[in-house]
Formats: C-alpha cells, sequence, structure tokens
C-alpha cells in the first residue's frame, strides 16, 4: 500500500480508507451499477483550445455602461453570458 501511496501521492491511511469502504458488503444488495469500484484515470494537462475568427455577421458588441464593451460570437452559453453582464451592471 505505501508503495502505491507514494506513486500516486496520496496518504497511505486514504488507500486503507478505500479498501475498507470498497470491501464491504451492503446489507442490501444495491443495483449493479450503483456497486462502487476503483477504476484508473489518467490527469493530463488541459489543452489549449483555439476557437476559429469569427466573422463579423457572427459577433454582437453589447455596450454598457460605465465603458464595458462586450464582444460575444454565436456559440456562447446564455446562462454564462447572463452571469457577466449580471456582474458588470452591478460595477
Amino acid at each position: 500500500v505505501s508503495l502505491v501511496a507514494r506513486r500516486y501521492d496520496v496518504n497511505t491511511n486514504l488507500i486503507f480508507t478505500w479498501r475498507k469502504r470498497l470491501g464491504e458488503t451492503p446489507r442490501v444488495a444495491p443495483a449493479p451499477h450503483l456497486v462502487p469500484h476503483l477504476v484508473p484515470v489518467m490527469v493530463v494537462p488541459d489543452r489549449l483550445v483555439v476557437a476559429p475568427p469569427l466573422s463579423s455577421a457572427e459577433v454582437i458588441e453589447i455596450e454598457l455602461p460605465h465603458g464595458y464593451r462586450v464582444r460575444v460570437g454565436g456559440s456562447v452559453n446564455p446562462a454564462a453570458l447572463r452571469l457577466v453582464l449580471d456582474a458588470l451592471e452591478r460595477r
């Protein structure tokens, strides 16, 4: 256990806790898709995603009080845009 803990930079007590939890037999058998199990995970660095340039027909520009200007493309998430506009409006 200590070798695995060191390899993945986790505390050995955490591994013992996981093993205990996953090794316990439930009193009532859960549905098969709800049975907990360990799965391998690989953490990779984020990739920089560069969006293709938008044509002027695909962009709207919103001018707000206090000099703020927001340019928005057609694929913007409406909820995210509302949060940004609300935050700028409160300034």
